[in-house]
C-alpha cells in the first residue's frame, strides 16, 4: 500500500494530547488514517511511529 503523509498537528485524543500526521492513499488522495508522531504523556509514548488505519476504508483489490 502506498500513502502518503499529511501535515502534522497536534490533536486532544480520548488518550491526550498527541502529535499527528493524517495518512493519505498513494492514489487517490483519500484520508485513510493517521500516523502518531508524538505523545505527550509518557504512558503513551509506545504510540509513537505508529500507525491507525481505518478498517472500513480498506478494500481488496487484484490479489
Amino acid at each position: 500500500m502506498n500513502v502518503v503523509l499529511g501535515t502534522k498537528e497536534d490533536r486532544n485524543l480520548l488518550t491526550g494530547l498527541h502529535t499527528v500526521a493524517d495518512i493519505y492513499c498513494g492514489d487517490c488522495r483519500e484520508i485513510l488514517g493517521w500516523k502518531y508522531e508524538r505523545a505527550y504523556e509518557a504512558s503513551q509514548k509506545y504510540k509513537e511511529g505508529k500507525f491507525i488505519l481505518e478498517k472500513c476504508k480498506i478494500v481488496k483489490e487484484n490479489w
